[in-house]
């Protein structure tokens, strides 16, 4: 028995699904019966299941849908290592990760991007797991044969064609994200530029730099001396600064000593030379 509500939801989804259905993926549904619909999904492009056109099959009986996912299975027979070989799909978004916002047209793309990475740590069917792991291009020759003998047969009419084949987003950002990744690791660091090295011309110059500056301050210095000598012979001194380029300033003189007076009241006059 399936509950109003999951009947409500169903008929809103596969109605969108087979006016607008994402690339790769058909819906034919049936009008006597909601629940018999079914569905297609196109071998994506670059992998052993290019040509083939693999049918899945739900089952909604008892199922508490949306809060719990359908039965899905595979009708056509597949060389995978998530599908077992009665149709048995393992994948995540179909158990412990499924959310009541998922719905039919987010498990078929996930179903079709198993197609494109297949997950061998979580293995249905061990031949396929182990060849996958040990031996591709074994692996890839015999999915291949089974798409070509179990699912050449395109889907019917009422689904109408497929789209031509386009790559995927997921196989598209794993190229792009693989060119990225092999880019940077081939790509070296642009070198920086050696420091030019000292030749023996160089060396003599800074020599003579360094030495006509020891001459100029020696000079400086000896100019501040001779210049104080001199000031100081004509009665002035100087205060020097540690840069030896401060204004000198004119020393003041003592007053002359007062003259000596006689006790007649002036100046003692001095004697007639005769």
């Amino acid at each position: 028995m399936v509950a109003p509500q999951t009947l409500r939801r169903l008929s809103k989804e596969l109605l969108a699904l087979s006016t607008a259905p994402p690339d790769g993926v058909r819906v034919v549904l049936d009008e006597s019966d909601i629940l018999s619909f079914r569905a297609w999904i196109q071998g994506p492009p670059g992998t052993p299941y290019d040509a083939g056109t693999f049918e899945i099959t739900f089952d909604f009986q008892g199922v508490d849908f949306p809060n719990v996912p359908p039965v899905c299975k595979f009708a056509t027979k597949i060389f995978h290592p998530n599908v077992s070989r009665s149709g048995d799909i393992c994948v995540s978004t179909l158990k412990k990760d499924w959310k009541p916002d998922y719905g039919i047209g987010r498990i078929l793309v996930t179903i079709k991007c198993l197609l494109i990475a297949p997950n061998p740590d979580s293995a249905l069917d061990p031949e396929a797991s182990r060849l996958l792991q040990e031996d591709y291009a074994q692996y890839a020759e015999t999915a291949r044969l089974w798409t070509e003998i179990y699912a050449a047969k395109p889907p019917p009419a009422a689904a109408g064609p497929f789209l031509p084949s386009q790559p995927s987003s997921s196989s598209s950002s794993s190229s792009a994200m693989t060119t990225r990744v092999e880019q940077n690791s081939t790509s070296k660091a642009p070198a920086l530029a050696p420091a030019p090295a000292s030749t023996p011309s160089d060396a003599l110059a800074l020599n003579l730099v360094a030495a006509n500056a020891v001459n100029t301050a020696a000079a400086a210095a000896t100019a501040v001396v001779v210049s104080a000598t001199a000031l100081a012979k004509q009665g002035i001194t100087t205060t020097t600064t540690t840069t030896a380029t401060s204004a000198t300033q004119p020393a003041s003189t003592a007053p002359p000593p007062p003259k000596k007076v006689m006790a007649g009241g002036g100046p003692k006059r001095g004697l007639r030379r005769l």
